[in-house]
């Protein structure tokens, strides 16, 4: 596979890294993987790459930039081929079973803690969640609360479990189908959740590298019923959220007025919030 590159220098890798790229890939997406792929396999950084450009790296450093080509080409999405993304400043492993973290999630942790910070809950859940991003994100800022993160998939579970111990942030992971009949003893100060909402129909507008190699039972619901996660976060909500309570969710941009409109002014102050980028992507709920 070395022989692929005319040679083991910094200048002719790029060179390579763009050729075999550029079919899938704009010329900015192709230079952050190339930065990633130098800084992952070689411990050089952006500046390095363009001061020292007729610097060589050794033969097993190319070996797996090759390789990590390769699958860039197949359009695998880099957190995977590395097996680890950043969220919320923290290295969250990664793998098939689980959605990459997005940044509209890590702006929801963000949020979440300007807010909580000021009111020290006891109790937080996260629901449907994952790789454990939002629940270790949580504990890491609010370490006094006690944390509890739930989801369906087992092997999703253990990624999180195995994410929480290399992190050494004390999370309570729980099984429980939430379409199911799902319950726990405690009540919450907070919910939080970012469950499946892409609906069916948007999957023309998705990318390969999302519907290839990210769960589907993660991402997608019927188009008849998109909403059904919301309204089982909200018969959770009120058996199980405290007077006071907060509830957080991500959801679907087209579905922000449907999706308020399943809580109850009766029930919930509630503020549907936007994103960076002007989407309505977030709705923050508090119980009376």
């Amino acid at each position: 596979m070395a022989m692929k590159t005319k040679s083991n220098s910094i200048k002719d890798i790029r060179e390579y890294i763009f050729v075999e790229l550029q079919k899938k890939y704009s010329a900015d997406e192709i230079k952050s993987l190339t930065n990633i792929l130098f800084e992952e396999y070689c411990k050089i950084n952006s500046a390095h790459l363009l001061a020292f450009a007729e610097e060589k790296i050794n033969e097993s450093e190319l070996l797996n930039i090759v390789l990590a080509t390769e699958q860039l080409k197949k359009e695998k999405p880099i957190q995977q081929i590395l097996k680890k993304t950043y969220f919320y400043n923290l290295c969250i492993n990664i793998n098939e079973n689980v959605l990459i973290p997005r940044q509209e999630t890590e702006e929801l942790c963000h949020k979440i803690v300007a807010l909580e910070q000021k009111l020290s809950p006891n109790n937080i859940i996260d629901l449907c969640t994952g790789s454990g991003c939002i629940a270790l994100a949580l504990k890491n800022n609010l370490p006094k609360s006690k944390v509890f993160a739930m989801d369906v998939s087992c092997p999703a579970l253990l990624l999180a479990k195995q994410n929480g111990k290399q992190l050494d942030l004390d999370i309570n992971f729980v099984q429980g189908d939430l379409l199911g009949d799902f319950d726990i003893e405690q009540k919450f100060d907070v919910i939080v959740s970012n469950p499946p909402y892409v609906m069916q129909k948007e999957k023309i507008l998705m990318k390969n590298n999302v519907l290839k190699y990210e769960p589907n039972i993660a991402l997608f619901v019927e188009d008849e019923n998109p909403l059904v996660f919301y309204q089982k976060i909200k018969e959770f909500a009120q058996k199980h959220l405290k007077s006071k309570g907060r509830l957080y969710l991500e959801i679907n941009e087209n579905l922000s007025i449907e999706t308020s409109n399943l809580f109850s002014d009766t029930e919930y102050i509630k503020e549907i919030k936007q994103d960076v980028f002007g989407k309505e992507r977030f709705i923050f709920l508090e119980k009376k």
